[in-house]
């Protein structure tokens, strides 16, 4: 079983209040960064990071676009956008790019990380499901 729970989804448009909160926790989540997030970087060998590590969000190119752009690469975690048509050369931020599940599942045995979060859409949230 590659992955064991899920979460809820709600239509943040419909919910002007929501959309307030998830600002106010990214703006949260940014003041308390500080320092660098090594999404992009060679995470696999450890180094300053090794007791401290960090969570892996995956989201899909919908929920990547979603994310304001102060807020990107969501700090101190490890960045992954699952897209067929988004390239390395398409972001400038420091995440990694796959297009697959089963990539998603190589880059995850390579990694050292606490937890993977997948954060978003539908579509990602099927095709991870659909592995179970």
């Amino acid at each position: 079983k590659y992955f064991s729970s899920v979460t809820t989804y709600v239509d943040e448009s419909k919910y002007e209040k929501l959309k307030w909160k998830r600002e106010r926790y990214l703006r949260m989540e940014a003041s308390q960064g500080g320092g660098d997030n090594t999404s992009g970087g060679d995470n696999t060998s450890g180094g300053d990071n090794a007791d401290k590590l960090q969570n892996v969000v995956v989201m899909g190119r919908s929920s990547w676009e979603s994310i304001p752009k102060q807020y990107k690469p969501l700090p101190n975690r490890i960045n992954v956008v699952l897209s067929k048509t988004l390239t390395k050369e398409d972001v400038k931020e420091k995440v990694f790019i796959i297009d697959s599940i089963d990539d998603l599942l190589l880059l995850l045995k390579k990694l050292k990380y606490y937890k993977c979060f997948i954060i978003g859409g539908a579509q990602v949230y099927r095709e991870c499901l659909s592995r179970n």
